[in-house]
């Protein structure tokens, strides 16, 4: 019970009650209400909801994200600028009030909160583990949160502070290393991290992709990068001290990279797909187990043929040298994890109990015709890379595939049948062009959150009515 304790206080420093609820809009009867009225940015910036606006010059995405368990607040990732930068954030949003808060990150150069870890460069001192491409947050049992950029970064809610928590191969940032990271090397080799030498003095750390000390030292003015390291004849015992994941030819100089969506148990182990990365590196459900240190293993997997390597069910994807479905974000209910992507060969929601690890296929469909490799529910209506589970029911949105207008995808988990759901005539999810939507489930509640032409708003799926909550 304490890890839950603690969870519920931490994120209650993020969720703070506001002094009036604000009241579900109704836009038939309020149309000039501002939560009414779809506004282009950047005009509507800043028009609904205080705080720092969502907008950033038009390049801003609101992608993976939760809202707390008492349902006042969304905290999610905000990637900012380009996908190469530091510029990345992690926010907080008052569904009661629609205010919006930095929590860590830099959402632009005056809007930064938290540090990183603090490494001498070869000229400045660097400030490692930004958020810049960011792509999920979620929380952990201790009440802090998680991240993940391509590493996984752990930030403190209270300080906005960031460590890492876990990488996939190497640091995003090859110009230098945190001493934390000694710890993924090969452990016959690596010093311990308290030994670690300021830079530019750096000791040699053979890992698997190659010598450390000669990679850091050639960036910093010192010797030349080493070769990479030859791959083993036999299994790689000592793959990254068992950090990495693993590809399904153990013996792959080279580790698989996951995609960096995530999934957050209660014993606060992480989940993530893995899309046969590199090529031939097959697919998978990552664990990086919590009770080992977050270590990678793996909960179900198979090969690129679509032969059974680990758990049951089917593959979901017929190609051998491709990427499979591009999945989003998951959703969840109890030890079912579902994702929702295409179109490697077709769009489809799958499900993978991360207990087992039986694999199933949800629901199917081609678009525009093609080969119907997977095929399962009845419905014209088409699926999208972003799903949500609430009430029962799983949801995503049609114009990730079509370019057209918001409209919301309803999908029976039991039977893989769709259905698409129309905003209600004259409110705001009904204007404007898709970019970028993204849904959040609302604990306790069947309405949903969307993001979708530049806003945050609350949509009822059962009426079609919705209002904007943020903008």
């Amino acid at each position: 019970m304490k890890p839950l304790l603690t969870l519920t206080i931490s994120l209650s420093l993020l969720s703070a009650a506001s002094a009036s609820a604000l009241t579900n809009v109704d836009c038939n009867q309020s149309p000039t209400n501002a939560r009414c009225v779809a506004v282009s940015m950047p005009a509507g910036a800043g028009t609904v909801g205080n705080g720092p606006t969502f907008y950033q010059g038009g390049y801003e995405q609101l992608r993976g994200g939760f809202v707390t368990p008492d349902g006042k607040t969304l905290i999610v990732a905000v990637e900012t600028l380009r996908n190469t930068d530091p510029f990345g954030a992690v926010m907080s949003v008052d569904l009661n009030t629609g205010d919006r808060r930095v929590i860590s990150g830099y959402l632009n150069t005056v809007e930064r909160v938290g540090n990183g870890v603090k490494v001498q460069g070869d000229r400045d001192q660097l400030d490692l583990y930004h958020l810049g491409d960011i792509f999920d947050v979620k929380p952990l049992p201790d009440g802090s949160l998680v991240a993940n950029n391509g590493q996984v970064i752990r930030i403190d809610p209270a300080t906005g502070n960031r460590t890492l928590l876990w990488t996939p191969v190497t640091s995003s940032d090859t110009r230098v290393r945190d001493s934390v990271e000694v710890k993924f090397a090969d452990p016959r080799a690596a010093s311990p991290a308290a030994n670690l030498p300021a830079a530019p003095a750096i000791p040699n750390i053979k890992t698997p992709v190659g010598n450390l000390g000669g990679l850091l030292g050639g960036l910093l003015g010192g010797s030349a990068p080493a070769a990479t390291a030859p791959a083993s004849s036999g299994p790689n015992t000592s793959f990254g001290n068992g950090y990495f994941c693993r590809q399904n030819d153990a013996t792959a100089a080279r580790p698989a990279v996951p995609i960096k969506y995530m999934h957050v148990d209660s014993a606060g182990s992480i989940y993530m797909f893995g899309n046969n990365n590199p090529l031939g590196a097959g697919f998978a459900l990552f664990k990086l187990d919590a009770k080992n240190d977050y270590r990678c293993t793996s909960v179900s997997r198979f090969a690129n043929n679509g032969e059974n390597i680990q758990g049951s069910g089917i593959p979901w994807t017929s190609s051998e040298m491709g990427s499979g479905p591009m999945f989003g974000a998951f959703a969840s209910n109890g030890t079912t994890l579902y994702a929702s992507g295409g179109p490697n060969p077709n769009y489809v929601v799958v499900s993978v109990d991360t207990q087992t690890g039986e694999r199933r296929l949800v629901s199917g469909q081609t678009h525009e015709g093609g080969a119907q490799a997977f095929k399962k529910g009845q419905g014209d209506a088409h699926i999208g890379s972003m799903l949500v589970y609430s009430g029962g029911s799983l949801y995503t949105t049609q114009e990730q595939v079509l370019d057209a207008p918001f409209s919301l995808v309803k999908i029976d988990p039991a039977t893989g049948n769709r259905s698409v759901i129309q905003p209600m005539k004259g409110t705001p999810l009904e204007r404007g062009q898709a970019r970028n939507t993204m849904l959040y489930a609302v604990p306790g509640s069947t309405q949903l959150l969307v993001w979708f032409n530049g806003a945050l708003h609350v949509l009822d799926p059962a009426t079609g009515k919705n209002f904007i909550l943020s903008r």
